[in-house]
């Protein structure tokens, strides 16, 4: 690590965030995967004028889960994608920073991005 004025990028622990972020967006579609199965019968409303009302309501307040599933799963999936890209463009940026030190300092050794 640097000091408090820098910034290092620490891969392993940005791969370590991007991969439970991934598998949380993994669980949010598996769990939208059983809610729609689970909640698409809706048959025990029954055909009365009682059950439609029933039926409409229930219909209502399933699809908005739905979508609100399907939103949570889209949203943490970005949100991996993101910060994995994020993580490369940071890492080129800093070893490109690295190397042009180097190769003002004298010391260049080729370890990272650009090439002299």
């Amino acid at each position: 690590m640097g000091s408090e004025d820098s910034f290092d990028v620490v891969p392993e622990r940005i791969h370590q965030g991007s991969a439970l972020i991934s598998e949380l967006g993994s669980y949010a579609w598996s769990i939208l995967a059983d809610f729609r199965s689970v909640m698409a019968d809706t048959s025990w409303t029954g055909d009365d004028e009682n059950g439609h009302k029933i039926r409409a309501n229930f219909v209502e307040n399933r699809d908005l889960t739905l979508g609100t599933l399907e939103s949570l799963g889209e949203a943490l999936e970005r949100t991996g994608d993101a910060t994995l890209m994020n993580l490369k463009s940071t890492q080129g940026t800093q070893e490109g920073i690295l190397d042009a030190i180097g190769e003002q300092s004298g010391e260049y050794g080729g370890g990272g991005g650009r090439r002299g």
